[in-house]
């Protein structure tokens, strides 16, 4: 009978020559094969391209604790990926020094990278997408109009390698995953010429049901189970819960609602904004039962406190429906298997769907939608940048945050209406890399709420005691008053 089932990790890579691709999925530590990139690291195989969703370093542990795709850094010539570290961590300044030494990075999206493997996998020729136009992942492709409307030709992507991260599996290499570590994981499988799974538990033929089966053992190679000291053990990722729980800037990111300060009062303002669960609280406003609503970090996290009855929550790693989010009072209760795509655990719910990246995307960019993001800077024109301040492009992350202003059913902007030094956000063009054009519908800020339309920006409502005229000077593009132009009211 087929068995593929390997003694061990080391064994499993041992083959892996230079210059091989590898595909590695990793949210965090969720979804993460961690022992079989630290088996590599010690293969010490060079002059990899690595594709992965997330190269963000755990920098409070050690590889010998937590070994994610960047332990595989001196060992790269070519990355893929859509986020290079965290933003408010200084971004992909980490990986500058090998980029001067010859690292090539690739950026592209959340939702292009699932396309783009997918098409690999199928032995498609590449797809066309209307993600990126006008932004940094335009240059240097291929654009074609299709009915009326502009898109970018992205290439296949195949793997030498995929490296992943189930939950049980057969000798036959029938694969079951767990919560949310889905993500692109069965993509991977399917684009690479040779699969790698280390899982939880291997059970005899037939033990798994049919109907559960995600991954069938057509597109898997080689079986690895983790040993009882292995990374990513149950025993192990509770404890990492713990750790970070301890530690008050992970608290604060994982745990703690955001803190937020406001917009820089100009000189002689007297006059008090709205604190931003205000505006929050308003943006929760345009909902209605039975929307789908993917909410970005922040502001509009938010929302989710004030958001009615009925209104059902996207993740785009693979989850819809989801509960609330952990808190500090319950840390004990954070599950690895449960994270949203921000990095935030979340408690299962009735009624949850739990699936891949490329379903979730199907979701994001079919018009399904409403999406509630923040912003550096939104134009006349309803233009969005809000992932990158300039400089180089390894001075932002791109996520998934451009798929999801492409294709939003509504897209609503929460955010200050001034930067801390008083510059206004609103402006007549983007001086920050764009992340769509002509995405926006709604902006909310601390002094107004504004609709976007294709005569201009219209002014709808003011905060308490604030005028028209005042928000028009602290904007830097045009507003018409609306003609029944009223205070904001929650």
């Amino acid at each position: 009978m087929i068995n593929k089932i390997y003694p061990g990790f080391d064994e499993a890579v041992a083959d892996i020559p230079d210059g091989a691709s590898i595909g590695a999925e990793s949210w965090g530590v969720a979804a993460t094969p961690q022992n079989l990139i630290y088996a590599l690291k010690k293969n010490g195989a060079r002059d990899l391209t690595c594709v992965t969703h997330n190269f963000v370093p755990l920098l409070i542990f050690s590889d010998e604790e937590a070994t994610m795709p960047t332990a595989l850094l001196p060992q790269l010539k070519r990355l893929i990926t859509p986020v290079v570290g965290v933003q408010r961590m200084g971004a992909g300044e980490f990986v500058k020094e090998y980029v001067e030494k010859g690292l090539e990075v690739e950026l592209t999206s959340h939702g292009i990278l699932a396309s783009r493997l997918y098409a690999g996998a199928a032995g498609l020729g590449g797809v066309y997408s209307p993600v990126g136009i006008g932004t940094v992942l335009a240059e240097g492709k291929e654009k074609r109009v299709i009915r009326d409307r502009e898109y970018l030709f992205e290439q296949p992507i195949t793997l030498d390698y995929a490296f992943i991260r189930g939950h049980r599996a057969d000798r036959l290499g029938n694969l079951v995953y767990e919560g949310t570590y889905r993500a692109d994981q069965p993509l991977m499988a399917m684009a690479a010429k040779v699969t790698i799974a280390e899982v939880d538990e291997i059970v005899e033929v037939g033990d798994i049901d049919p109907e559960h089966v995600v991954t069938p053992g057509i597109f898997v190679d080689r079986i690895v189970q983790i040993p009882g000291d292995g990374l990513g053990t149950p025993a192990k990722l509770k404890a990492m819960v713990s750790l970070l729980g301890s530690i008050d800037i992970a608290r604060k990111m994982l745990f703690r609602e955001p803190e937020f300060e406001k917009g820089a009062e100009t000189a002689g303002e007297t006059k008090p904004r709205l604190e931003m669960d205000v505006v929050a609280m308003r943006a929760a406003k345009e909902l209605r039962e039975g929307d789908y609503a993917n909410l970005g970090y922040g502001i509009p996290n938010l929302c989710a406190m004030y958001i009615p009855e009925g209104v059902i929550f996207q993740s785009e790693n693979g989850a819809l429906g989801y509960g609330p989010l952990i808190t500090e009072e319950e840390i004990d209760k954070a599950d690895w298997h449960y994270l949203a795509a921000g990095g935030r655990f979340f408690k299962p719910a009735p009624g949850m769907a739990l699936f891949d990246v490329m379903t979730s995307f199907n979701m994001i960019r079919g018009g399904r939608m409403v999406s509630i993001m923040g912003a550096l800077e939104v134009s006349e024109k309803g233009d969005l940048a809000n992932w990158n301040t300039g400089g180089d492009a390894l001075g932002g992350t791109i996520g998934g945050g451009m798929d999801l202003a492409v294709g939003a059913k509504t897209m609503i902007i929460t955010m200050a209406h001034t930067t801390r030094q008083g510059k206004p956000k609103i402006v007549k063009e983007c001086s920050y890399p764009l992340t769509a054009r002509e995405c926006v519908d709604l902006i909310i800020t601390d002094l107004a709420v504004i609709e976007v339309t294709p005569g201009g920006l219209v002014l709808r409502e003011v905060a308490p005691g604030w005028t028209a005229e005042e928000v028009q000077g602290l904007t830097g593009a045009r507003l018409t008053p609306a003609p029944d132009l009223k205070e904001i009211e929650l």
